[in-house]
């Protein structure tokens, strides 16, 4: 188990580093010369100005993320991972084509509900009209 969730987290970690790198890039200059201006402490302006203003290319990182981790479910259980991967490992390797459809079916019917989530997340109260 442990060897999968090491995998995965390797795996799936570079989008949302890349994304909050962005997302943090794209803050405007403006801004953090106005929090400067104020004497707001690094922090501060990480947690308070940055992190605020650049939270929908972070969840857009968190979304690719958790697709990229549903994505090593069958590899994961490829290396003892027990889970929804190994009814896809099982079923090609009895060539179970019936069982095997229907745990990948399972997974991308997850992976859709997650993606739907993650998006109802990232909505301001504006975009919920």
């Amino acid at each position: 188990m442990v060897p999968g969730v090491i995998a995965s987290v390797i795996f799936a970690m570079p989008p949302t580093v890349r994304m909050t790198n962005l997302g943090i890039r794209q803050v405007p200059t403006e801004l953090i010369e106005a929090a400067d201006s104020y004497g707001s402490t690094s922090w501060q302006k990480l947690f308070k100005v940055q992190l605020p203003l650049a939270k929908s290319t972070l969840m857009a990182g968190i979304n690719q993320s958790m697709m990229l981790s549903l994505s090593m479910v069958v590899i994961a259980s490829m290396i003892g991972a027990m889970g929804l991967g190994n009814k896809v490992y099982f079923a090609v390797g009895r060539n179970d084509a019936g069982s095997g459809f229907a745990a990948g079916l399972a997974i991308v019917i997850l992976a859709i509900i997650l993606d739907r989530v993650t998006q109802a997340i990232n909505k301001t109260p504006s975009d919920k009209s």
